[in-house]
């Protein structure tokens, strides 16, 4: 019997996490002429500081960028764990074959015109594929813009994202997938500049060997990444979503919704469609958070780097805006969360603390009185995280200014220090009203959302993590008594569910109208099995 690796076994073996712990590089189209992508990422390694061996591969030789060029990867005097391959499509199979022949453990291939383009592109991939597997080495693309990040300042990339010298290195313990190499550096960029730790960022294209799945449950086992983003156009390696989620939180924001979106995902990395029922069920079942756009998928990012996590569902709301506090309610029971019951003695705390007309019930209304009565947020704030009921905390203000905000983020923070429990922030208001606000809330790894949307959407994606980690801990309960000789297959689904086992989604219908409904609010492809009181065997019926 085959041992499954877990996930510390998996990290250490698998030569994918090259893409960001790599120690020697080669770039395959090596060129010092300035605009050049076989330039760029040269300049990046040297720029960012990246201490390992870094071998130019241009069949002129010389130097480039003050590096001993080599005329092929077969003449690099030193192992090299990761390749980009940075030629014209024409050539990128041999490029490809030196570098398994050289033992290359992974390569990139930067270069497009390949299964996106059609059928031969498609067996142009098709043979890429084959060489790589044949030597053990993985390769990442083709049609992708590469990876950056982790502790060694991996920039395997060309991406213009970096030319500006005033960029920053990624840094931070989240970690971003990105089927799309340009939609991906796009994120990462905006990501910098709100203040989202993402450390590590890798970009897949055509996926023809390597898959973000597989990426991800690989950056899972890394014990710096403490939560993974993804954008992903197709969704068929389920196995290692599940190994990741297991271990670090995970938010999908998967393309391809409407119908034209995944003929368009097609046509963009040659990604097969998946119908979008099947792929909601599926994240589901895992504990996945979907999200709807990359701004979703930022919130999040910000939520899982606070390294709270969620035990429930039941959120409780402080205000000083009675506005700001039904626009949070509503969005938790949109987004499926509960508003948190507080218990008899927590409102009768509340009520001596809270000006008579505010609101000592759930959501908490402090009022303006706050910019009057310092303390007064503050002593709500703890009592509300105190409730037995409270699951989690949206703290509501706008337009505060000064050190108004300043006592706020110092209670936040306090809080955060003597509880796990998930806080975040719904701040309205320009960021001139408070220039300092966002800095200080950030120190307090505290998130900070313009709008009460916002805040509990992040906050429900935390929410559906914590379920995926509740179920692996999880103990079956008791069966309800056993089942009749004569109980039909939906019967004993029935009882398993209420014991806790998974059960696929099943609709017993008894008229050809009724399945044809059925078949439709399943995704459009289903099983049919006939259910007949006392026939065990569907084959005695013939």
């Amino acid at each position: 019997m085959t041992k499954t690796p877990d996930l510390s076994d998996l990290n250490a073996s698998s030569a994918l996490s090259a893409l960001w712990a790599a120690t020697s590089i080669a770039v395959i189209g090596a060129t010092e002429r300035p605009g050049a992508m076989g330039r760029l990422p040269i300049d990046y390694l040297q720029r960012y500081g990246f201490g390992g061996f870094i071998a130019p591969v241009n069949p002129k030789g010389g130097t480039i960028l003050g590096l001993p060029a080599f005329a092929s990867i077969g003449d690099v005097t030193e192992p090299i764990d990761l390749a980009l391959i940075m030629v014209p499509a024409g050539s990128v199979a041999a490029a490809v074959r030196d570098c398994a022949a050289a033992g290359v453990k992974a390569c990139i291939v930067m270069s497009s015109g390949f299964a996106e383009t059609g059928p031969e592109g498609q067996a142009a991939q098709d043979e890429l594929v084959a060489i790589a597997r044949a030597s053990g080495m993985r390769m990442v693309g083709p049609n992708c813009i590469g990876s950056v990040g982790g502790a060694g300042s991996v920039m395997a990339t060309f991406s213009p994202v970096f030319s500006s010298e005033s960029t920053p290195a990624p840094a931070g313990s989240i970690a971003l997938v990105s089927q799309s190499g340009a939609l991906g550096f796009g994120a990462l960029s905006l990501a910098m500049e709100r203040g989202v730790p993402i450390g590590i960022a890798v970009t897949t294209g055509n996926e023809a060997d390597v898959t973000a799945a597989e990426v991800a449950a690989c950056l899972a086992a890394d014990e710096a990444v403490t939560g993974l983003l993804m954008y992903v156009e197709s969704l068929d390696d389920l196995e290692s979503l599940r190994l990741a989620v297991d271990h670090v939180p995970v938010a999908v924001l998967k393309a391809g919704r409407s119908e034209a979106g995944a003929l368009a995902a097609a046509s963009h990395t040659g990604a097969l469609a998946t119908q979008d029922k099947v792929v909601d069920a599926a994240l589901k079942s895992l504990g996945i958070a979907r999200v709807t756009d990359i701004d979703d998928l930022l919130d999040v990012g910000a939520v899982f780097a606070s390294g709270a996590r969620m035990t429930g569902r039941r959120v409780g709301i402080l205000t000083t805006s009675g506005g700001s506090g039904i626009l949070a309610t509503d969005a938790i029971e949109a987004a499926g969360l509960e508003l948190a019951q507080l218990a008899p003695e927590t409102v009768r705390a509340l009520e001596a603390i809270v000006p008579s007309y505010g609101n000592a019930t759930n959501p908490v209304d402090v009022t303006a009185a706050v910019m009057t009565e310092p303390g007064m947020f503050e002593r709500c704030l703890d009592v509300l995280a105190d409730d037995v009921n409270v699951d989690a905390v949206v703290a509501c203000f706008a337009v505060l200014v000064g050190d108004d905000v300043t006592r706020i983020a110092n209670a936040l923070q306090s809080l955060r220090q003597r509880t796990s429990m998930p806080v975040v922030v719904a701040r309205t208001g320009a960021s001139s009203l408070a220039p300092h606000a966002a800095a200080l809330l950030a120190e307090a790894r505290v998130p900070a959302y313009s709008t009460p949307e916002r805040a509990v959407n992040a906050l429900a994606a935390l929410a559906t993590s914590g379920e995926r980690a509740a179920q692996i801990t999880r103990k079956l309960g008791p069966v309800a008594g056993l089942p009749s000789p004569q109980a039909s297959e939906d019967e004993l689904k029935g009882l398993l569910a209420a014991a806790g086992l998974p059960i696929p989604e099943s609709v017993l219908a008894t008229t050809l109208e009724q399945a044809t409904a059925a078949i439709d609010e399943v995704g459009g492809v289903a099983v049919c099995k006939a259910v007949v009181p006392g026939l065990l065997h569907k084959s005695d019926a013939g």
